[in-house]
């Protein structure tokens, strides 16, 4: 019983493969026919005459074999059995079983890929690509630096990736932070009258920065970095005094209700709104835990100011516009340090007064902070 049910899962076999040649009329032309009696035969297809030389590096007995042995496991009144084989499995010589697999080769020295006549090695150094007689590399390797390869008769490209990495800073940039006094003479006032509080003067800017690199080597860079910013001092005064206006300089003195009293002031500040222009060089280190080092100059115009007070009691809130004497121009040095995996750092020291000469205290202002 089991020979005739081999007998009818080849004859099946034969038979869809007998059809599939029928409809497919180039077949016949790259094909074996074997023809066994009348009912029975054997189509082998190759896409040229080269493919089907090579069946005679296969061991066809064994392949045989191996399909007795899986007609035997067909149970019941099948009459239709299909299962996939790898020829690759029935070669005589197993060294050449891998030169036409494709794979997916996963391990410390890169990953490999190959795909027909195409072969994709990924390192450190770079990609390797070799299709047919011709091969691609794609690297950073240096200028100076050859490649040598074992196949003279490869015809072989190289295609090389400069170095190219800009400034740290190249973008768009926020810099958030705390405002103090740099240097501070009272010039008459009394300092306990203007004093800051620590954590409520606060400095912000938003600006666009773009570069223009001027060297670079394989592990530091040299950049200019142009900027345009806008940024805001927020000075929150200490206790209840606010920044009042007379004819002869600004005074600091406490909001007084209508009845005369002193006011309970929550919030009293001096907001002053610059547009700025900064040329900073910087150096980048792409490789360091320090990513750049930036140094340099920054002017701006002042857009306005005002005062802002909230009182204690029931949150009113109030809002005085005017220049308060404030200078309209201002210049000063900037300092940045770059740290990877964190926040930048930024230092901003005023050379020019918050005030007008004589309107006001001498004081010049100094920012910090982180950069985003």
């Amino acid at each position: 019983m089991n020979n005739i049910l081999k007998t009818i899962a080849i004859g099946a076999l034969i038979a869809l493969s007998t059809l599939a040649a029928k409809a497919n009329p180039t077949m016949s032309k790259d094909s074996i026919i074997i023809t066994f009696g009348d009912k029975t035969r054997l189509i082998i297809y190759g896409e040229d005459r080269q493919e089907l030389e090579k069946l005679l590096k296969y061991d066809l007995n064994a392949l045989l074999r191996d399909l007795d042995a899986r007609l035997d496991t067909i149970q019941g009144d099948t009459k239709i059995y299909y299962d996939e084989l790898d020829g690759r499995d029935y070669l005589k010589d197993k060294s050449e079983a891998n030169k036409d697999k494709n794979y997916v080769r996963i391990g410390l020295r890169g990953i490999r890929i190959k795909d027909g006549e195409t072969e994709v090695t990924i390192t450190s150094r770079g990609v390797d690509i070799k299709d047919g007689g011709e091969r691609v590399r794609i690297g950073t390797t240096d200028r100076d630096s050859t490649y040598e390869d074992d196949d003279d008769d490869r015809h072989i490209t190289r295609i090389q990736k400069a170095r190219n990495y800009s400034s740290p800073r190249k973008g768009f940039n926020v810099n958030l932070g705390l405002n103090a006094y740099g240097d501070n003479q009272p010039m008459g006032y009394t300092t306990s009258d203007y004093d800051l509080r620590p954590f409520g003067s606060r400095f912000i800017s938003l600006g666009l920065v773009r570069s223009a690199t001027i060297a670079r080597g394989n592990s530091v860079g040299l950049h200019m970095d142009f900027g345009l910013d806008v940024s805001w001092y927020n000075l929150m005064f200490d206790g209840n005094n606010t920044v009042e206006k007379t004819a002869t300089g600004v005074q600091f003195t406490p909001l007084l209700n209508r009845d005369g009293t002193e006011a309970d002031l929550v919030k009293s500040k001096l907001t002053v709104p610059y547009v700025n222009l900064s040329l900073m060089p910087t150096i980048s280190f792409p490789k360091s835990t320090i990513s750049y080092i930036s140094a340099g100059v920054y002017g701006g115009y002042r857009l306005g100011g005002y005062t802002k007070t909230k009182l204690a009691g029931n949150g009113q809130k109030d809002h005085n516009r005017t220049n308060f004497y404030l200078t309209d121009f201002r210049y000063g040095a900037a300092f940045e340090l770059g740290i990877r995996n964190f926040p930048d750092l930024f230092v901003n020291y005023d050379f020019t007064p918050l005030f007008e000469e004589n309107r006001g205290p001498a004081v010049r202002m100094v920012s910090f902070g982180i950069r985003l």
